[in-house]
Order: C-alpha cells, then structure tokens, then sequence
C-alpha cells in the first residue's frame, strides 16, 4: 500500500516568548511536537484510478477556539512527503485541519476544489469525468501544546468512488463495431458539493451537477466510467440517481441512455455498477466494496491457514484473508461439503504464487465424482484471486482449479488474474472449478489473466461438466493450451447425459488463444452435449486433428448451439475431419449407457466472422456433420475457407458414413434460410465445394431459403 507522509513540525511557544523570533529551547518552558499524516492509496486493483498519487500538494489551517490561527500553509508533495513548521502558544489546545489533492497552475491554486476556508471545501469550475485528479484527501488532530510529542494522523477520502461497468461491450462490437460507446456524459440529479474538514460533516449545499463535456470511457474492458461522489460521515450511505448517456468519438448517441436511480455511495468505499447497460438484457448489479483506502484491501497468502469464519445457525461462512481460504480449503477436503451454506468471500486474495490445493479435491470415475466435493454456495463478491498456482497433479482424472469439485454447488461473482496453472499429466484442470457435476452452477466468472495448461479436459472456468449443470456469464483472457483433446476456451468438455437434465453454456465470452497439439478444440467448449448460447469468441482458435471450432470443437449426441459469435480465425493444422467457425463437427455416436438422452442437434442464428483454415474439411458455421442435425438461420462472413477436401459457406460436409447410434429418426441434415457470403473464389484448395453445403447424399440433404447476401 502506498503512503503519502507529510512531517508537520510545530514549535510551541510560552506566552513569554511568544513576540520572540530567536531560536527557543527547552529551558525556556517551550515544548515541539512533531506531526506525521498517512494518506492511504488503494491497494492493488484492475485499474489505477484512485491510487492517490495525483495528489501534488497539501494544505495545512490551524484553529484556535473554533476560529483560524495563523496563516495557511500549503506544502508540495515530493516522493509523497510534505513539511510544514508553526509557531504555537504554549497551554493552549489546537485543531489541525488538513486537506491534499491535486492543484491548478501551481501549488497554490485550485483545480477541482475551492479550499479557500477548509471549513467550506466545495467544487468549482466545470465537472468533467473519468478525472482522477479529482481524489482528494483530508484529515484532522487535536493538539494539547502542553508537552513535546509525536502525533500521528491517518487522511483519508471525503467522498466514495462511483464505477460503472457495462457487461455487454464485446457483443456491441461483434454485432455492430459502430456503435461501441468512445465517451460517456453523466448528469448527477443532485449529489453533495460541499464539505466542512473541521467537523467531516457535508454542508447543506447540493445542486445538479453533470459533465461539461463528455469523457472517453476507461478501458476496452467495459469500464464506462469513475467519479469521486462526496458521502457523509459514518457509515451512512448518499443514495444517488443519475443518467448516463453512451456516445461515438464525435459526440452522437449511440445507445439509449440508462438512468440510474438510488445507488448508494459510502465514504472510503468503491461502489461499483454493472450489467448491460448498452442492450438493456438484464438489471445493473451494485456492489459497495470496502477497501477503497486500503483497510480491507488484498490479503497475501502467507501459506498458511486458519479457521473461517462460521455461523451454523445461519449457514453461512465468511473467508476474510487467504489464510481463511486455506482453512475453508481444509475444511471441505476433510469432508465437510457444506451442503446448504453460502461462503462469502469479503477482500481481494493474492495467493503469492504459492501451491494451491483445489477446495474439493476429488477425482473424477467416468462421469460421476469421487472423494471430496464442495455443495454449498460459493459468493466471491467481485473480488479478485490473483496468482493462482498449481503444478502438482497426483492423478490424471485429480479435479484441478481453485475449486476441484463441484457436485450440486455453486461458484459465483470471481475475478482471476495472472492464473498459472500447468499440470502436463492433468484431464480435467481449469481456473475457477476443476469439475462441475450433479445440477452446479459457475456464473459471473472472469479470468483476466494467465495461462491453463493441461493433456485434455482443461477450459479457463471449468475443466469438465457432466451429466448436468450450468455455466453462465463467465469471461476468460487467460491462454488454454493442451496436448490430448478437449480444450476449450469457457470449459474443455461438456458431456454424457441424463434422461430429464441438462447442461447449459450461456452468455460467456472468451479472449483467449486457444491451442492444442490434437484436436477438439473449440473457442467456448472442447466437447459438448450441452445447450451453448449467447456466447462469442474472439481469439484465433488451433489444433491438429479432428474438430477445431470458434465455439464448439464437437457437439455430440445431444444439445444445441445458437446465438453464437465467433470473430477469430481458425485452423487446423491437421489433416482430419471436423473444422468450422461454429462448431467443428456434429455426430452421434455415443453409447446409451453415457448418452441416454439425446437429440437431434439443432444450430441456429450464430455468425461467424473469422477466416476458417480446415483439414480435410471447412464450414463457415459447422465443418462436417454426420447423419443429422437442423442448421438453421446462421449467418457465415468469413473472408475465406479452406481445406483439402471439403468446404462450404454453411456446412462444409454432409456424410452419412457412420451409424447415429440412439437415434431412431431417419438420417436427414436440414440447411434451411441461412446466409454466407464467402464466395466461391474464396473457398479455396478444396475440389468438393459449395456456397452453402457440399452434399454426398441428395435424399438425406435439404438445402432451402439460403441466401448469399
């Protein structure tokens, strides 16, 4: 944590003395005191506003019986220390009053603030957002000038830090780069502009206050916006409602406005927005997050443990430091599932790139879970799990991952940063949870950063679900590399089946290169019998063997793929079946004891955008599909394909060669009311090629309502 300390030295003077100018000592009845304020930096967070270092100065009044003694001192900030020095009258008591933030043209002027009376610090001149410089800071001590002594002073922030977020941006500009917002303007209804530093307390003075002109937004992530909103004292809350306006580079609107209406905003706290704010999906999330000076901030793993903090009574948990991690860790491995319990994690976790041992650290027996598991409710609040380490793997099916089972259970509400695990012996590894079985869920996941490196069955969020369960909203920037197969960039496998449940993949984003030295490997899934919607791809995506995909490797038996994205390029370096920009390659040919429900595959309203480089096939929505399936209403725009063999704009190759095994339908492949755009000369290398889909059997196909434009 990063601290400003500014020395204030004060010479404290007898009522004899105190015409005199010479130097004083303590012979004399005099006395000094020496005064130390700390102000407080953020600790480590994804972005740097509010670290505290644009602050360049700091202002000192002094206050004799409620009125100003002296003159005002300001100090400059230099390698975050300032000095000051003042004459004091001897028996009396002094109230130090200090305030630091950013100046104007020189130490001396305002900016942001008028600081002309620190008992009225108010705004001044125009707002403008997205200004870090608007942090400031402000502290006080009571001084009995009775003795020599030290006193120490913590400053601290008057307002709150007001975030928003809109979780939708990488689907604005896969849909419609035109109308991703560059600037935002916010307009306050009415917030506090003013602030008494003697008592804490706000003034009375509120008005309406917007921005004067509108502000590029914070990053490509999806940050719109940060403003310092000034908050009473205490742990009292100011309710805010505001309008924020999405706008291009040159000003025009390029969504509807969003009001926000009664967002609390806490002294010293983040309060942070988001939800979809560009296409309106769904309700914004608010969170008020402690720490913003550092009390509650990231917690370093030491490498050792202790006990959460449990409330049987109330099912619930609370993890407040790595150590209590570790020790929750203990707790479930040792047998305790914590069936029925909400575990809360309250502050960010650096685990210090120290050997983690997965919460649920059992293995996988086909498709059903052995040995501990967790089956509680798992609520990470948004916090961040930074340095993520695990190299050791006992057994290839051993669950890899922060968590290592999930059976019935549920991960929410986590960032990931700099993950780094490598387990080369490892089947089912991945950052957030190792294996997701029996109905779980992980939603509102997003691995930041790092690598995932495994043999097969490794994703950045899971490594495998099966049978049944739920993966939504989640977000991975982190590589995925492995060397067997199912490698995908949400989850590596998504498999087996039971009559009367399903798998559902939804809403998920991936950012991250996706590789394999085999095959099955898809941008969202590896391998997958689940429902897969909602969700986009933009990373180059690569094998070298069957089924290379921007969303789906292979979808096998069951499910459905639809509303999907894929803007990366693919390629399969291989010579093998089974390469598309949305799914690889659809077939049936799982047995009844793994697959007992099963149905014909659908693919509907997906797009692809990226280039697609096959083996000996390519699609621009799916490369090869066997015996069956409904491809429906997908739109293909990649600039070229390529393969051996086969290749199409819709489905790259249609065969009938192979038993659909389970199914009791007749084998019928339907490419219906469909868009691509790739034209011929476009197509490249293949000698079997088509606008739409390379037919090898005329009675099983039907092509209708397709259109090239």
């Amino acid at each position: 944590m990063k601290r400003l300390f500014i020395a204030v030295t004060a010479l404290l003077l007898g009522m004899t003395a105190c015409q005199k100018t010479e130097s004083l000592d303590a012979a004399s009845g005099d006395t000094q005191i020496t005064v130390k304020t700390s102000l407080p930096a953020q600790m480590a967070e994804t972005r740097a506003a509010g670290d505290g270092t644009t602050v360049d100065r700091c202002i000192m009044q002094i206050y004799l019986d409620g009125e100003l003694y002296g003159e005002r001192q300001v100090a400059a900030v230099e390698n975050l220390s300032a000095t000051f020095s003042a004459r004091l009258i001897a028996g009396k008591t002094f109230d130090l009053v200090f305030w630091a933030d950013k100046s104007g043209a020189d130490i001396n002027s305002d900016l942001h603030y008028n600081t002309a009376d620190l008992a009225n610090v108010a705004f001044t001149g125009d707002y403008i957002g997205n200004d870090d410089a608007r942090d400031a800071f402000f502290g006080t001590a009571q001084v009995v000038a009775d003795k020599s002594q030290a006193v120490n002073v913590e400053l601290k922030r008057p307002f709150g830090q007001l975030n928003v977020k809109t979780l939708d941006l990488a689907e604005v500009k896969a849909a419609a780069p035109a109308l991703e917002p560059k600037k935002v303007k916010i307009e306050f209804k009415s917030v506090p502009t003013a602030i008494n530093l003697l008592t804490g307390e706000l003034t009375d003075a509120k008005s309406a206050v917007a921005y004067a002109d509108a502000a590029a937004v914070v990053d490509a992530e999806g940050h719109l916006s940060f403003d310092y909103v000034l908050a009473p004292a205490g742990t009292e809350q100011f309710l805010a409602d505001f309008t924020m306006s999405f706008l291009d580079e040159n000003g025009a609107e390029v969504a509807g406005a969003y009001d926000f209406s009664s967002i609390p905003v806490q002294r010293n706290y983040r309060t942070n927005v988001s939800g979809n704010l560009l296409t309106k999906k769904a309700d914004i999330n608010v969170e008020v997050k402690p720490g913003f000076d550092g009390e509650l901030g990231q917690s370093t793993w030491s490498g050792n443990s202790e006990s959460p903090v449990v409330d049987n009574n109330a099912k619930t948990v609370s993890v407040n430091n790595a150590e209590q991690l570790a020790g929750f860790v203990g707790l479930v491995n040792g047998g305790t599932t914590f069936e029925g319990y909400t575990v809360t994690l309250n502050s960010d976790l650096d685990l210090n790139n120290l050997e983690w041992t997965p919460v649920g650290v059992g293995m996988r027996l086909g498709s059903a879970p052995v040995g501990a598991s967790f089956k509680g409710t798992f609520d990470g609040k948004g916090n961040t799990i930074s340095n993520l380490t695990i190299t050791v793997c006992d057994n290839a099916d051993s669950a890899i991952g922060l968590f290592g089972i999930v059976d019935g259970g549920e991960v929410k509400n986590l960032v990931f940063e700099n993950v780094d695990i490598n387990v080369p012996d490892s089947e089912m590894a991945a950052a957030a949870v190792g294996m997701l079985t029996g109905g779980g869920t992980v939603s509102g996941i997003d691995v930041v950063s790092g690598s995932i490196a495994a043999t097969r069955g490794n994703g950045a969020v899971v490594g495998r679900m099966t049978r049944s369960g739920t993966i939504t909203d989640c977000h991975n920037g982190a590589s995925v590399s492995g060397t067997g197969a199912n490698v995908g960039g949400i989850v590596g496998a998504a498999y087996y089946t039971a009559e009367g449940e399903t798998m559902t993949i939804s809403n998920c984003t991936n950012d991250g290169t996706v590789t394999c030295t085999a095959g099955v490997v898809g941008g969202i899934a590896g391998l997958s019998a689940a429902n897969v919607s909602g969700c986009t791809n933009n990373a180059a995506i690569t094998g070298n063997g069957t089924d290379v995909a921007g969303i789906v490797a292979e979808q096998q038996n069951a499910g459905s793929v639809t509303g999907c994205t894929n803007n990366g390029d693919i390629v399969n370096n291989s010579t093998a079946y089974g390469t598309g920009g949305i799914i690889g390659w659809i077939r049936y040919n799982g047995a009844a004891s793994a697959y007992p429900a099963k149905n014909v595959i659908t693919v509907s309203g997906n797009t692809n955008y990226g280039s697609v480089k096959g083996g000996n096939d390519a699609g621009g929505i799916v490369g090869t599909v066997y015996n069956m399936a409904e491809v429906d209403g997908n739109r293909n725009y990649a600039p070229t394909l390529s393969a051996k063999t086969f290749a199409a704009g819709i489905v790259g190759n249609a065969q009938f060669t192979e038993t659909a095994v389970g199914m009791t339908g007749e084998d019928m492949v339907y490419v219906r009311d469909n868009v691509s755009t790739t034209a011929l000369e476009n197509i490249l290398e293949a000698y079997c090629k088509d606008l739409f889909v390379y037919i090898n059997n005329g009675d099983k196909v039907t092509v209708s309502g397709n259109l090239t434009e």
